[in-house]
């Protein structure tokens, strides 16, 4: 995939010939990848769930409640499978239009990964029944319970009161279902991407007979990959893990702490600095925290900084990359808006929030170092060694440069920049000899695990936003909230306080996927900007990369730390107040985040 998107830049550059199979083989192999992967993610279980009641069952209701959930998942993969047997058998006769492949054997993906899925659950049950927690009569038991909400479901669905909801009040009635069932399988712990996948079956059958909507979910779901503009987001994951792996992004930190040296506090402004630097190379909050954290940190306990303040430093420093291009999150909210708000505009228009949300830490890291009696670091840099630290970040630096700049000078599309970026972080670890062949596999393996979570996400979310469409759902969101307010700031400050809640409680990714769709066509219609709003869904949802019980970036800072989630609340406390403000400043003055795309004519 990396040759083929780099060939696609050289060939339409260079020769002024571009290659049409590039783009046929990018969107098959990008939706091979997202479902084989999502189908491995299960093999390894990898995939995001909300365990928060699971862990707080005893050891046997636990196994019962995993019981439960790997029956669930089981059901799914055998409903996909059989989808895929359908598109297989349906679509042979239809082929390509370069290869001329049948349609059916490409989308035979689904079968395999149902399959996978399958095995998987399987594999998950047996283990279960032998670890000496779960019995088999547990698993007859859950079976009955499943099988009995599935016959009240069938006999609701054919009572009076059913029809009455259906014919005159499909709009409300399907938003209780989708979000009701939706809500009921996150709590419990299922795979979010099930969850939602399952949330949209339910939705789909108040309107589609039944034989039609396993095919119809399968199709959607297939359909749901098949973008080119998702490529963006495994390339840049790639990327950024070459980068990080191959010991390049390291030297971004020299120069992240020869600019907090003159600060009080200066390990701490550092550590700002850095995971903003290192944000724009791997787009990561988990990688930034663990990344910088885990040099930092050491450090910092050596001499005698606070360590909850230090933690909270670097946990709230992390999501800077989200914001600060390039950005796997902006690319998704781009792609969920069917590019109402282009890849390049957002990206322009996430430097000035990102910074924003680094220097709400840098200031708030500033005034508890004065509190505490800190210095700025003694002694200063000689010129030699200043220049030193620039030239060994600049090839780094420059892959920022070289993404961004080709964009811009029409040299090459944000996708096919997303390309680039892994060639250009290749030869880099191909010149410093810093990667083994051993290391490279396991590159592509982890990018392929991660962006499979990410897809199969994506893919389900699709059946589901599609399901929301077609049910007039997001219109009837929208007339709830226009009943609150129909002033555009009124209405985008109550869409901020659901995102920090919802922030709580999920994952910025299936956050994104979920509500994107529901808020966009919403503030649009009062006239807000779409790459505006999308600045303010990735900074809301990025602070719920550090609240608790699902901050994930949390859990990072505080695993390399050793410190305790409790013990970095009264530190995170202050930074949230300073990085609040940021976001209504965002909110309420939108050049904030419009001025660089405009001054571009973005």
């Amino acid at each position: 995939m990396t040759f083929a998107i780099s060939w696609q830049v050289i060939s339409r550059y260079v020769f002024n010939a571009p290659g049409m199979w590039t783009q046929e083989f990018l969107r098959y192999a990008l939706i091979w990848l997202g479902l084989l992967a999502g189908g491995y993610c299960f093999v390894i279980g990898r995939h995001l769930n909300l365990p928060l009641l699971i862990e707080k069952l005893s050891a046997r209701n636990a196994a019962r409640l995993n019981l439960f959930n790997a029956l669930l998942t089981l059901v799914f993969g055998v409903i996909f499978s059989l989808a895929g047997y359908q598109s297989l058998l349906d679509n042979m006769a239809m082929k390509t239009a370069i290869f001329r492949i049948p349609v059916g054997l490409l989308q035979s993906v689904m079968l395999i990964c149902g399959l996978v899925i399958v095995l998987s659950q399987l594999v998950s049950l047996y283990r279960l029944l032998t670890g000496g927690l779960a019995r088999f009569s547990d698993l007859l038991a859950t079976a009955a319970v499943m099988g009995l909400a599935l016959l009240l479901c069938g006999w609701f669905s054919t009572t009076d009161v059913f029809h009455y909801l259906v014919t005159e009040h499909l709009e409300i009635f399907a938003l209780l279902v989708l979000f009701g069932a939706f809500l009921i399988f996150l709590i419990l712990g299922s795979p979010i991407a099930i969850g939602l996948a399952y949330a949209g079956l339910f939705t789909l059958a108040l309107q589609v007979d039944l034989d039609k909507i396993f095919p119809t979910a399968g199709q959607t779901i297939f359909n749901g990959l098949d973008s080119f503009g998702f490529l963006a987001l495994p390339f840049f994951i790639l990327a950024g893990s070459i980068m990080s792996q191959s010991g390049l992004a390291l030297r971004l930190i020299d120069l992240a702490m020869l600019i907090g040296r003159r600060i009080p506090g200066s390990l701490w402004q550092s550590n700002v600095v850095g995971n903003m630097l290192f944000g724009t190379l791997s787009g990561s909050g988990i990688a930034s925290a663990s990344a910088i954290g885990g040099i930092i940190t050491p450090v910092a306990r050596e001499k005698g900084y606070h360590m909850p303040t230090t933690a909270a430093v670097n946990a709230a420093s992390a999501p800077c990359g989200m914001l600060i291009p390039p950005s796997g999150a902006l690319i998704v909210y781009s792609l969920i808006t069917g590019g109402g708000a282009s890849i390049i505009a957002l990206f322009m228009a996430g430097y000035v929030p990102g910074i924003m949300m680094g220097v709400a830490v840098m200031i708030s890291a500033w005034l508890m170092a004065k509190k505490r009696g800190y210095k700025a670091e003694e002694g200063g840099c000689s010129a030699g060694e200043v220049l030193r630290v620039i030239w060994r970040a600049l090839p780094s630096l420059l892959l920022v440069v070289i993404v961004i700049g080709g964009i811009l000078g029409g040299v090459f599309t944000a996708i096919e920049g997303s390309g680039v970026a892994v060639l250009y972080s290749l030869v880099l670890a191909l010149l410093y000899r810093s990667l083994s062949a051993k290391a490279f596999f396991a590159i592509f393996l982890d990018t392929a695990i991660v962006s499979g979570v990410i897809l199969f996400l994506i893919a389900c979310s699709g059946m589901m936003s599609w399901t929301m469409t077609f049910s007039y759902i997001p219109d009837t969101v929208g007339n709830l909230l226009t009943g609150f307010s129909e002033n555009k700031t009124v209405v985008l400050l109550l869409i901020v306080l659901v995102l920090l809640v919802v922030g709580i409680f999920m994952d910025m990714s299936p956050a994104m996927l979920i509500f994107t769709p529901i808020f966009y066509p919403v503030v649009t219609s009062l006239g807000v900007d779409p790459v505006h709003f999308g600045i303010i869904i990735v900074y809301t949802l990025s602070l719920g990369l550090v609240t608790p019980p699902v901050g994930t970036v949390l859990f990072v800072a505080c695993s390399i730390s050793g410190e305790k989630i409790t013990d970095l609340i009264k530190p995170l406390l202050p930074i949230f107040l300073f990085q609040m403000i940021g976001l209504l400043l965002i909110v309420f003055f939108p050049a904030i985040s419009l001025a660089l795309p405009r001054l571009f004519g973005l």
